[in-house]
């Protein structure tokens, strides 16, 4: 397959047909959030903590590499947090000899962080909520998941925060662009339905990686060991395949009653060093320009 970097004539950002002869890609980690003490909204809701120092911790996923569409294991690189050290975590890659890689100056080489949200849902009442950054290490405020309406690609939803690189159109606001789409209620509930009359068909589903990814983490059923995200992202029966959503059903990771503590995850994307084409401009591209999450 033939590849060629963006020009001004010839840029995924104008849409052309150049998209389909390159292949963004990123590495990624899911990592489920030990919630100790959830927090209470003004409903009484039980909402994910603010405070860094309310949580236990993580439990890791495998790291995993986005390509094309389709989800393998980076078996090759680790997550790897450390409280006492800046930055408190880092994605480290092995050197097949029981160490990890070193860069230039003798320390051990880490891949490039992109973004990390933190994602959770609550109870059937308060279903998504999304935190900016890493919940781990500083306090964060938990907003409820919100849905942005490009106006030059009628019927896509992309999942943003008020602070999201955002073009032209609408919102963000609580529901979705389009009719029907492929992805609910598997990743977002139907309370975002929308109501409007006359609205396009879905066109898919993109925005902010960490969120959409952190989405389909919270599709598996619950699992204290975080395995079960697996049967979401690899294997042969995998959920997400080929770039489509192809379950039809509700997810099996939300707390089934507001008096359940939230489930929650921590979801970082890195650049692939690996692939030419992951860095942060094509990563943003990838986000903003097209579906993640295809009809």
């Amino acid at each position: 397959m033939s590849k060629s970097k963006p020009t001004k004539h010839s840029s995924t950002r104008k849409g052309s047909s150049s998209s389909q002869s390159v292949a963004p890609g990123f590495l990624f980690i899911t990592n489920k959030l030990i919630i100790n003490n959830p927090e209470r909204d003004i409903y009484m809701h039980h909402i994910p903590p603010s405070s860094p120092s309310k949580y236990g911790g993580e439990i890791r996923s495998k790291v995993m590499r986005y390509r094309n569409g389709d989800v393998t294991e980076a078996p090759d690189f680790y997550w790897h947090r450390d409280p006492n050290s800046v930055p408190q975590g880092q994605l480290l890659r092995f050197d097949g000899q029981g160490g990890y890689i070193s860069d230039p100056t003798g320390q051990p080489y880490a891949a490039v962080e992109y973004k990390t949200f933190g994602v959770a849902a609550c109870n059937p009442l308060l279903p998504i909520m999304v935190a900016e950054h890493d919940p781990l290490v500083s306090p964060v405020d938990w907003d409820l998941l919100r849905i942005f309406h490009p106006t030059n690609r009628p019927g896509m939803s992309q999942v943003a925060t008020f602070n999201s690189p955002m073009g032209d159109g609408g919102g963000p606001v609580l529901y979705v662009a389009g009719s029907g789409p492929s992805w609910m209620p598997g990743l977002i509930p139907r309370t975002y339905r929308s109501s409007r009359p006359g609205v396009p068909r879905s066109a898919g589903l993109g925005g902010e990686l960490p969120i959409i990814l952190g989405l389909m983490a919270l599709y598996a059923a619950h699992d204290p060991h975080n395995i079960s995200i697996d049967d979401v992202f690899l294997g042969h029966h995998r959920i997400w395949r080929h770039g489509q959503w192809t379950s039809n059903e509700a997810p099996r990771g939300h707390p089934p009653t507001a008096s359940d503590d939230p489930t929650g995850f921590v979801v970082k994307v890195f650049c692939d060093p690996d692939n030419p084409y992951s860095t942060p401009e094509w990563l943003l591209n990838l986000e903003w320009q097209s579906p993640i999450v295809r009809e």
